[in-house]
């Protein structure tokens, strides 16, 4: 038997754990409806609101547990109280000279209630049906009925008599049977036991676990604001840091070092600001014609081979009669020219070469490759062969490719002796001077370009294309 405060108590304390759940529930689901929620609330609400929910589950558990362990410990309490009763009443009715309509028994009843802290104690007449005692508040009805019949039934059995718990008046009612020596009467003693006290007790033990349910909360809180600032904060710098670079600030860096996957990201985007500035560089110093880097770029490319101890082959590439086929075809032609020549380099050091393999712009119709020795030989070939039977050929008038030569006059004996001599001046070729560090290391990029244009004079020997490479 359990008292029925315990059930009233758990049910308003389920109840009051759905309602906290389902308000949190709607908060969350109404901000997260919003158009923008800070990652300080996300993180504060998806952390606190479950824990809020636990910590209102275990403070109902708990409550459950003590609200039974008390009504258990009430009914053993109750059990002894009701014993009592009985054992005063029996030695009542065998005392000699007693008498049911005695006005004494009354103020024993009174006594007896005093005594052991009961509601009430009345004795029912079961064949009169009527109290013994007169009491205009006194009530028999169905309910005592039943626990009167139960605790009968129980004393033909040898068992203890029937304790009922009164749920609508929350307390405990004992029926104790009462024997009268010489009588056939049958009296039943109803004693009732309020539970007060133990709603008392229960405010108490509500008042520990509202603590425990606090502290609960406020660890959360903590929690949720303590996790939510190491995230929030490095990323609130990386989300300023990123408005600096759209701003063009390319010198923005974020100092996050938490040694973990956000200090990674921070990391990680340092790298990106790095790599954007010298993206930065290489459009500010690549040509405008062909966008491949120009005099910086290739400064820088070298050094840092040469820094590095690459081994590689440099080319010096040139248009051999260049200003000619300006002259003579005009300066949009040169361009095409010139073009078309930068797609080739691309296109045969993709083809041939390997992933950091490198081609700059110097300007005009001169260019740089950085590559691989293993793979000089075979790119310098392929670029002679394709420039002289895809580049020439795309660029000259047919008439003037299929005869290998256009007239033109010659403009410096011209300036010289102002006598106007047309000649015949040979197509456009490529020359590639190329040096290697493979078995000759270079000082610096200097050397390492005044080394190239020493070779370019061989190579510029012949007026087809042609390319020499020094070891």
């Amino acid at each position: 038997m359990r008292a029925p405060v315990s059930d009233c108590r758990v049910k308003y304390y389920v109840k009051f754990a759905v309602i906290a759940f389902m308000t949190s529930l709607y908060y969350y689901k109404r901000k997260k409806r919003r158009k923008f929620q800070g990652l300080y609330s996300r993180i504060l609400i998806r952390l606190t609101v479950p824990l809020l929910f636990l910590a209102v589950v275990f403070t109902t558990l708990q409550l459950t547990n003590q609200m039974n362990a008390m009504n258990e410990s009430y009914k053993i309490e109750s059990r002894f109280i009701f014993d009592s009763i009985q054992k005063a009443l029996d030695a009542e009715f065998k005392r000699e000279g007693f008498s049911v309509d005695s006005p004494e028994l009354a103020k024993t009843l009174e006594t007896m209630k005093t005594f052991h802290q009961v509601a009430s104690i009345e004795i029912y007449d079961l064949f009169e049906k009527k109290p013994l005692t007169e009491n205009p508040e006194f009530v028999w009805d169905a309910f005592d009925l039943a626990g009167a019949e139960e605790s009968i039934y129980h004393k033909t059995l040898g068992k203890p008599y029937h304790i009922k718990v009164d749920k609508a008046a929350k307390r405990l009612v004992g029926y104790i049977p009462v024997d009268r020596p010489g009588y056939s009467a049958l009296y039943i003693a109803r004693a009732i036991y309020p539970l007060a006290s133990l709603r008392k007790a229960l405010s108490q033990s509500v008042w520990t676990l509202l603590v425990t349910f606090l502290l609960i909360a406020l660890t959360g809180v903590l929690m949720g604001y303590g996790l939510a600032k190491s995230i929030a904060n490095p990323l609130k710098a990386l989300n300023e840091a990123t408005r600096e670079i759209v701003k063009g600030n390319l010198n923005r860096k974020v100092p996050i070092h938490t040694g973990d996957e956000i200090g990674a990201l921070g990391d990680t985007f340092n790298q990106m600001v790095e790599s954007l500035n010298e993206m930065k560089k290489r459009a500010e110093d690549s040509n405008p014609l062909t966008q491949l880097p120009g005099n910086q770029g290739i400064f820088h490319e070298i050094r840092r081979r040469l820094h590095e101890r690459q081994k590689f082959v440099l080319f010096h590439i040139d248009l051999d009669r260049f200003k000619v086929f300006n002259d003579h075809y005009g300066l949009a032609r040169g361009d095409e020219a010139i073009q078309k020549t930068a797609r080739l380099l691309k296109d045969v050091v993709k083809e041939k070469g390997a992933a950091d393999d490198f081609v700059g712009h110097q300007g005009g119709d001169d260019f740089v490759l950085t590559v691989q020795p293993q793979h000089a030989r075979e790119i310098a070939e392929t670029l002679v062969k394709r420039f002289d039977h895809e580049i020439v050929r795309s660029l000259y008038r047919k008439d003037d490719y299929d005869q290998g030569y256009t007239l033109q006059v010659d403009r410096r004996r011209l300036a010289e002796t102002g006598e106007e001599v047309t000649i015949k001046f040979p197509l456009l070729s490529i020359s590639l001077a190329g040096v290697s560090n493979v078995k000759k290391d270079f000082a610096d990029y200097f050397e390492c370009m005044s080394s190239a244009v020493e070779v370019k004079k061989e190579a510029k020997k012949t007026v087809t294309s042609s390319y020499v490479i020094k070891e």
